[in-house]
């Protein structure tokens, strides 16, 4: 597979043919959010591509300057390509991808306990962990949805407690003051806080 990043325009073809199918519509960022924080270069949608050229998989990372642990906002696999390894190919090529830039990518993962399916859930955290991250001690609540945080090493091996740092502040840029109080609420390492 290859890595492709995507320009805004191909960001948006791929969100709407295949993302809002993929993650359910309570999960989804506006696009023009996506949008604002590309143009901020904050944000860096790929797309993993089989030799023919066709998608396999998509990440789409939000990154911030200086900091050594980035958000794997969005992931996932192609439907007719699940369950055949291609996932954990294409986390391994993101951890290459990121291996001089980043410690950790930042996963966050339903928790079993409040998901709605809960087999789904946990299949997703054991997916997760057979591909090489690890489970972390953070938790966090965003807009009433309870998640637990594993980290995928890139270059290293964040401490939880930088992660905990790293995803308070790439908070604050992806959800604004008024919004994010009292609705992003982070547990574990540092405590009870918000962004």
């Amino acid at each position: 597979m290859q890595i492709q990043r995507l320009d805004c325009a191909a960001a948006q073809k791929l969100y709407t043919a295949h993302m809002v199918r993929d993650f359910p519509a309570a999960e989804l960022k506006p696009f023009t959010a996506v949008r604002e924080l590309m143009q901020a270069g904050l944000y860096e949608p790929l797309a993993l591509c089989g030799a023919d050229g066709g998608m396999r998989a998509y990440a789409w990372q939000v990154l911030q300057p200086g900091r050594r642990s980035a958000l794997l906002d969005y992931f996932a696999v192609r439907q007719d390509l699940r369950g055949a390894g291609v996932g954990t190919q294409a986390l391994r090529l993101l951890a290459e991808r990121y291996r001089e830039r980043l410690d950790s990518l930042i996963l966050e993962c339903e928790h079993p306990d409040e998901a709605p399916d809960r087999a789904a859930a946990e299949r997703r955290i054991a997916f997760y962990l057979r591909a090489g991250a690890r489970q972390t001690a953070l938790e966090s609540r965003v807009f009433g949805v309870r998640y637990r945080i594993l980290a995928l090493p890139c270059g290293g091996c964040a401490a939880d407690e930088a992660l905990g740092r790293d995803l308070r502040e790439l908070y604050r840029l992806m959800v604004p003051e008024p919004y994010c109080r009292g609705h992003v609420i982070f547990y574990g390492p540092g405590g009870h806080t918000t962004p």
